[in-house]
């Protein structure tokens, strides 16, 4: 995984403000901030804060690993089919991990 800076995590807040289809003042009304909140955050003008970023995750319905971890590459089935896969006993993921090499 590469490297995650500032930049990248107000990108990442972006995209998942985007994904959820909220426009920055919806946004910032179900944080319970003024109309022009999110905007100063994403224009780095304020500094995001992990009370904020978590709260944020919880209006979008992710994960604060998923944010950290997949980023705009965050995908609910991608991350179902992990979750199946990390059940398994270890010989059933080896069966799984040669029949996807295989295809």
């Amino acid at each position: 995984m590469n490297k995650i800076d500032y930049n990248e995590i107000i990108n990442r807040f972006g995209y998942f403000r985007n994904k959820a289809n909220l426009s920055m003042r919806e946004l910032s009304g179900r944080l319970g901030m003024n109309a022009q909140f999110v905007k100063t955050i994403e224009s780095k003008q304020v500094e995001l804060k992990v009370k904020t970023l978590l709260d944020f995750c919880e209006i979008v319905g992710i994960d604060i690993r998923d944010f950290f971890y997949l980023g705009k590459d965050f995908n609910g089935e991608d991350k179902n089919l992990l979750e199946m896969f990390h059940s398994l006993s270890p010989d059933n993921k080896k069966i799984i991990l040669d029949l996807m090499k295989k295809l």
